[in-house]
């Protein structure tokens, strides 16, 4: 069956959202039909009071229901990093990666590894960056 996996490995250089303390963020990870419509979803662990957080090969795999498994290229994966707090969550920046982008892998392969902008604030400063590792897994349908 398709499917697309991967791990959230790192970010850094985020903005500090907080009044006393430092940014607490973690990545919410959505798989995306193309037009937008969450198809599957995974969320981080948190990091306290951390700018350059590190996480523990956070994992994600993701299989489309039969309806969609046909169009995994025509996906994308949002990587949105965000603070929580005490009030709503708050986005520090996100990448958004078309799963055409995404180099094949055989089953039992390796992810490849990227480094993605989260954004630029206000046309000026840069948001962070965000490291993962990202592989899209062909049906068996795909070649033949």
């Amino acid at each position: 069956m398709a499917g697309v996996r991967g791990k959230v490995l790192k970010a850094a250089g985020l903005k500090n959202v907080d009044l006393f303390g430092k940014s607490d963020p973690f990545v919410r990870v959505t798989l995306e039909d193309a037009k937008g419509e969450v198809l599957a979803e995974m969320k981080t662990a948190t990091k306290t009071d951390d700018l350059d957080p590190v996480w523990d090969s956070e994992s994600f795999s993701f299989s489309p229901d039969d309806k969609h498994s046909g169009h995994l290229l025509d996906c994308s994966l949002r990587f949105k990093v965000m603070d929580t707090g005490l009030g709503p969550d708050v986005e520090l920046g996100q990448s958004l990666v078309p799963l055409k982008l995404v180099p094949l892998m055989e089953e039992g392969g390796e992810e490849k590894l990227f480094e993605f902008s989260l954004g630029i604030a206000h046309g000026k400063s840069p948001l962070g960056m965000l490291t993962l590792q990202i592989g899209v897994i062909p049906s068996a349908g795909w070649f033949s």
